[in-house]
């Protein structure tokens, strides 16, 4: 039954809520047998789900349906589901645990109950945890609302990851990323190891319909020769740097973190090769036309910079993405519903000033070619790998 209580326009989670976090997946636990091979058991990823009925130490005195609510740092779900089988004395690969704690790890900016932020409908989750950090890698928290009906602004995208990955792990037994070589790329510029990287990762139906479920910078289920792009620059969001020490953020734009902001996974460790380098390319050609400006920081102090908006970046970055991943079809809706979700959450609406970031080529008739060349090679030698 829903709630009708809402922060940011998202609905509060709470122990009255039919809320769930669904298959969070790989939760890896040591599985019988235990003898030697094997004298831990086997490690078998399960999905893992956490129920919003499971709610503990939430708010004491304000109720939604006369239950409590879900706050930051301090409630969880006390129990989740799906990993009983790794009954092995050793359990979970990290936390030793089976049928864990679920924690969120984002949450309403300014909506508080009892001074404590409030946990909303598609905010993040970690699962089976003994104490922080979880088992599992982060995934969206889906409440009632349109997702379970099969709706929501990804359900074309979902619909078609499910299909296309129907073979390959967490809906079947394959690896998805299995035969793509081994580890990254080279970065030189002079080496074309990250364009048949992408080349291989084109081909293949289930990687390119993942492609638009954005993922954090670290961890993220990117296979292991991808690499994560920012399709919002860390960058773009402080004075120099991506946040880390002596990086200053700009001002109204608080909590963010480089490596929870969403990511596209792409080929190429640098900003000069592969699909990495392509993404970079229309994005600095994109950002190369703003102009300079004054822009505000958060200690009071300001900068000169080429300056644009969230929202004209996070139109840039959709536009390069059709551009160099046109086998995805990631709908506008799907990766923007994906990037204000997180960015909302760090006081950044459409209209916030940011830089506007060059790095990477610029050349945009020769990367626009380079795609072409591409499509053409995937027509002629499209592999069966799904």
């Amino acid at each position: 039954m829903a709630n009708e209580v809402y922060a940011n326009n998202m609905e509060i989670s709470c122990k009255a809520a039919s809320g769930k976090s669904i298959a969070a997946f790989p939760d890896v636990c040591f599985t019988p047998p235990q003898a030697p091979p094997t004298p831990l058991g086997v490690p078998i990823p399960y999905p893992n789900t956490g129920l919003s009925k499971d709610t503990t130490k939430g708010t004491r005195t304000i109720r939604i349906t006369r239950k409590e609510v879900m706050l930051k740092n301090k409630s969880y779900y006390k129990t989740s589901y799906g990993d009983e089988p790794g009954r092995a004395p050793k359990k979970g690969i990290v936390t030793s645990k089976i049928k864990g704690k679920v924690y969120f790890t984002s949450w309403s900016m300014n909506v508080k109950f009892e001074s404590k932020n409030v946990v909303r409908h598609l905010d993040l989750t970690t699962h089976n945890h003994a104490s922080f950090p979880g088992n599992t890698p982060v995934w969206p928290y889906l409440d009632q609302a349109t997702v379970d009906a099969g709706g929501g602004p990804c359900s074309n995208e979902v619909k078609k990851e499910k299909k296309d990955c129907a073979d390959f792990k967490p809906h079947g037994s394959k690896d998805a990323c299995a035969g793509l070589g081994a580890g990254k790329p080279s970065g030189k510029k002079t080496s074309n190891e990250a364009d048949r990287l992408a080349d291989k990762v084109a081909a293949r139906k289930c990687l390119t319909a993942r492609r638009c479920a954005l993922q954090p910078y670290k961890p993220n289920s990117c296979c292991p020769q991808q690499t994560a792009h920012h399709l919002i620059e860390a960058s773009a969001l402080h004075d120099k740097g991506r946040g880390g020490k002596g990086s200053v953020p700009l001002k109204g734009i608080s909590n963010y973190s480089e490596n929870k902001a969403p990511c596209v996974c792409a080929e190429g460790v640098n900003q000069n090769v592969g699909t990495h380098g392509l993404m970079h390319t229309f994005q600095s050609a994109a950002a190369a036309k703003s102009r300079s400006g004054t822009l505000q920081l958060s200690n009071g102090s300001s900068i000169s910079a080429k300056k644009t908006t969230y929202g004209t970046a996070k139109r840039q970055s959709m536009a390069a993405m059709g551009k160099v991943f046109p086998q995805s079809k990631c709908s506008k809706e799907c990766l923007s519903a994906q990037l204000d979700n997180y960015h909302k959450q760090c006081g950044i609406n459409a209209r916030t000033p940011i830089k506007a970031v060059e790095t990477g080529q610029t050349d945009v008739t020769a990367a626009t070619q380079a795609i072409k060349t591409r499509n053409a090679r995937l027509g002629a030698t499209r592999s069966r790998v799904r």
